[in-house]
């Protein structure tokens, strides 16, 4: 995944918060969350 910000690749963190990912920038510190896809609709 690449920051918004600078461009460069975000590192994920090993946990998973509320079930979405989150990726840290090592350059600027810009974080952001990755939502799951949610399956719930499906039988």
């Amino acid at each position: 995944m690449k920051c918004p910000r600078c461009k460069s690749s975000m590192q994920e963190q090993k946990r998973t918060f509320h079930k979405q990912r989150k990726w840290i920038c090592p350059k600027c510190g810009y974080v952001r969350f990755q939502q799951q896809k949610d399956e719930r609709g499906k039988k």
